[in-house]
């Protein structure tokens, strides 16, 4: 019985230590591409060079290589400057999407995201954010899966 003693603490001290080590590790790789058309097939290119009316499309591959699942995984990207966030367009499967308009440091969804506007009287004005106003988005994802991976992204068109 003496020797099942210390056999069952260094057994229950590995199973803690497991546990304080287990967490979720989320990499992240990211695309832009523009839609081109060749012999009349459209196909997808990277977006090396742009020109002003193009639409780029921004993918965020993700990945959860640890050993737990990520829960609430917070994705944010900057909307580049010399663009304009198409509204509607960004996706993102179990993913909650809010957007920032003060540069990342507050986000909200498009209906209560507001800001306010002095009057010639003197009178402060709410008024709801346009998506050419975006500046960040934020895709919050559910669950990402211990080696479960998915995507996300958005599109902007070139000022």
């Amino acid at each position: 019985m003496k020797k099942i003693i210390p056999l069952l603490i260094a057994l229950l001290m590995l199973t803690l230590s497991v546990e304080v080590f287990a967490k979720p590790l989320i990499s992240v790789g990211m695309k832009a591409e523009k839609e081109i058309t060749v012999n009349k097939e459209k196909k997808m290119v990277v977006a090396s060079k742009v020109n002003p009316g193009e639409v780029i499309f921004f993918t965020i591959n993700y990945v959860n290589s640890g050993d737990e699942a990520a829960i609430n995984a917070v994705l944010d990207d900057a909307i580049p400057k010399g663009t304009v966030y198409l509204n509607g367009s960004a996706f993102g499967k179990d993913a909650d999407i809010t957007f920032s308009i003060d540069g990342g440091k507050t986000f909200k969804k498009p209906s209560v995201l507001n800001y306010e506007v002095k009057l010639p009287n003197g009178k402060m004005e709410k008024r709801i954010a346009s998506s050419d106003q975006y500046t960040n988005i934020r895709w919050t994802v559910s669950v990402v899966p211990t080696r479960g991976s998915g995507q996300v992204g958005f599109k902007v068109r070139v000022k």
